[in-house]
């Protein structure tokens, strides 16, 4: 047994299996940990419009709520512009101060509406219903005569969209903006094997090619069953095409970063991948609203496949459109990673075939 595990020691995929154990969950934690910590106290980071549709009248509760609330405020003049900005994720939260407000608040029959997009971020979703209850409570405080028969003069009405009652919808952009990462991450694995195998009797390039018509056909053709799969199971308000499009644009995006990583990398390709993956869930903005982190952490999403995917679907699946940015988001970090790719490609060295060094060594001999 001792000479056994001394070999097992010997080998390098041992070696390598003992860092990931040791790495992953490491970085998780020094990830996360980070990233997250004090992230609910960062509300002031949160943005809201506030829509005053009672005129001059209406001013004085606008400017109290600006000054009172503990986010971000913009003051916007439709109602439909600010719900239309919300729904793109602009805002965390609408309040509405309705015509006639301040005539309502002297007889005590004051109200705010209050639109929450239950489509976004599950903390800032439930920090903005804590917020317009306490904002609502502030406002009827401060106003003369808050208190009618022992009535608060200033209401609340919540009002939430695009809420999901089939939990299984809400965790779809989830599986279809990460999971892909993960299969396209272990299936570069296995493409690599295979191109160090066909290095004994095919050129650089041909290698290269032909790995890249595959890699496309996959990106083109693994989002269908994808898709169809997912939609026997839920209704997202977006076509199966939009669907469809932004997937393949996830699975580009995924496979040219996992394929950079090897080629700058070699064997330790997979360890800068998998590190990869903390930075990517806590980024996505589906839990915490990115702008929540830590602020080295706040920018990250942007240059990664998995946030981009997860926010894209998030607005297909409930809003039905919206995704656009996210796709070019994620084009571009594919032409990014596959150009660097293409580039390192280009300069390494071609492998020397057993025939060949063969002959080279017997005429060095002579």
């Amino acid at each position: 047994m001792k000479k056994a595990f001394k070999s097992l020691m010997g080998i390098t995929q041992t070696r390598i299996g003992i860092v990931f154990a040791l790495f992953v969950p490491l970085l998780f934690v020094l990830v996360w940990m980070t990233g997250y910590h004090d992230a609910t106290q960062r509300i002031d980071q949160l943005r809201v419009a506030v829509v005053n549709l009672d005129g001059e009248a209406g001013r004085p509760a606008a400017e109290r709520i600006a000054a009172s609330a503990p986010f971000q405020t913009e003051t916007v003049e439709s109602e439909a512009l600010a719900h239309a900005r919300m729904d793109a994720g602009r805002y965390a939260m609408v309040a509405v101060i309705p015509p006639g407000f301040e005539e309502d608040v002297r007889t005590g029959r004051g109200k705010l509406v209050y639109t929450i997009n239950q489509g976004t971020s599950e903390v800032a979703a439930a920090m903005m219903e804590g917020a317009a209850e306490r904002l609502s409570e502030g406002l009827s405080q401060a106003v003369s005569g808050a208190e009618t028969a022992g009535t608060s003069a200033v209401g609340a009405e919540i009002v939430k969209t695009h809420e999901q009652s089939n939990f299984a919808v809400t965790m779809l952009p989830m599986i279809l903006g990460f999971i892909p990462y993960i299969a396209m991450m272990t299936m570069n694995i296995q493409f690599n094997i295979s191109s160090q195998i066909l290095k004994r009797g095919h050129g650089k390039w041909n290698i290269f090619w032909s790995r890249q018509i595959l890699l496309a056909l996959v990106a083109l053709g693994a989002p269908l069953p994808v898709i169809g799969l997912a939609r026997l199971f839920a209704e997202p308000a977006a076509s199966f095409g939009s669907m469809w499009l932004l997937l393949v644009c996830v699975f580009l995006a995924s496979i040219c970063v996992t394929q950079m990583s090897f080629a700058l990398l070699g064997s330790a390709a997979p360890l800068f991948n998998v590190a990869l993956v903390p930075l990517q869930l806590m980024t996505a903005g589906n839990i915490v609203p990115s702008s929540m982190l830590a602020p080295f952490y706040r920018h990250f999403g942007s240059f990664l496949p998995a946030p981009n995917g997860i926010q894209g679907f998030m607005r297909l699946i409930y809003n039905g459109e919206g995704a656009g940015t996210f796709m070019l988001h994620l084009l571009l970090i594919a032409a990014v990673t596959w150009g660097i790719t293409l580039l390192r490609t280009g300069l390494q060295k071609p492998a020397v075939s057993p025939a060949a060094g063969a002959t080279a060594a017997a005429a060095a001999a002579h």
